[in-house]
């Protein structure tokens, strides 16, 4: 893993995605790119020079925000980790992905919650924009991952094949965190499955990753979302992985439950997109 993109507010929780980032490239060996973006509806980048001349007001945020960017990245403690600093101006939940690809990262690294977050509030649009449409994975949290965290991951599914892209993206990240993974088939009253038959599934859907260490389980619960939060508490899971976004007929476990579960918990939830 190469590249880690932070989106940075100057809000505690993208404090807590720097540091979390931090962690995660000394143990990966990647670099660092934080991001901030000046909030406009402006197509900023197709303006010419005259044009935004004439935006003195979003110049001076821009010029602030980079003074301010620079300064919050000094006040942590880089341990030899390259970080870079970029402002940017334009739709944050836009620019945060075209960061991404044009830095062809690998990780995007994000908080929860955002500048002026309410206690009790869902998580907002940026974010769920983020999960739902980049092309790399994507680490949400809402408190500092510890090199422990790093280790065990619940990765939450039905182990449908439509799913197994993205699980292939994630692999990447969870080799170089040397992370174990639990395999996570969560029973329902509404969508029950034999055992027997969730089993196979998920020995099947193993087959081809046998250079990770893979454990399996299934595990009943009225709702998948709080199915998977008690499992990973009950386990002491660091993090938890969800590939999410396009239904194609399937369960809800690729679409929403990826929001549900980190509005639910404190664990971090690493998110990546089926194609």
């Amino acid at each position: 893993m190469k590249r880690i993109i932070v989106p940075i507010d100057f809000s505690s929780y993208s404090d807590f995605a720097l540091l979390s980032a931090l962690k995660i490239a000394q143990k990966a060996n990647s670099s660092i790119t934080c991001v901030n973006v000046v909030s406009s509806l402006l197509d900023w980048n197709s303006l010419s020079n005259e044009q935004k001349a004439k935006n003195i007001e979003i110049l001076d945020l821009e010029a602030e925000a980079k003074d301010k960017l620079k300064a919050f990245v000094l006040e942590h403690k880089l341990h030899t980790v390259p970080v870079e600093t970029i402002v940017e101006i334009g739709v944050p939940q836009h620019v945060i992905l075209e960061v991404a690809q044009k830095h062809k990262a690998d990780l995007i690294v994000i908080g929860a919650y955002g500048a002026g977050y309410q206690e009790g509030k869902f998580i907002g649009s940026t974010i769920q924009h983020v999960l739902r449409n980049a092309d790399c994975p994507v680490m949400a949290v809402k408190k500092i991952l510890s090199g422990n965290d790093l280790r065990k991951m619940v990765f939450a599914s039905m182990f449908n094949e439509d799913s197994r892209p993205a699980f292939t993206k994630m692999k990447a990240v969870l080799k170089d965190f040397h992370t174990s993974v639990h395999f996570l088939f969560v029973n329902t009253p509404s969508h029950f499955v034999n055992s027997d038959i969730a089993e196979s599934r998920m020995d099947a859907y193993a087959k081809g990753f046998e250079d990770l260490v893979i454990h399996k389980h299934v595990y009943c619960h009225t709702e998948p979302e709080n199915g998977i939060v008690e499992f990973a508490k009950t386990r002491k899971i660091g993090f938890i992985g969800i590939a999410s976004g396009n239904r194609k007929g399937m369960s809800t476990y690729q679409v929403g439950v990826t929001d549900t579960v980190l509005y639910k918990s404190d664990i971090a939830v690493l998110s990546i997109k089926i194609e």
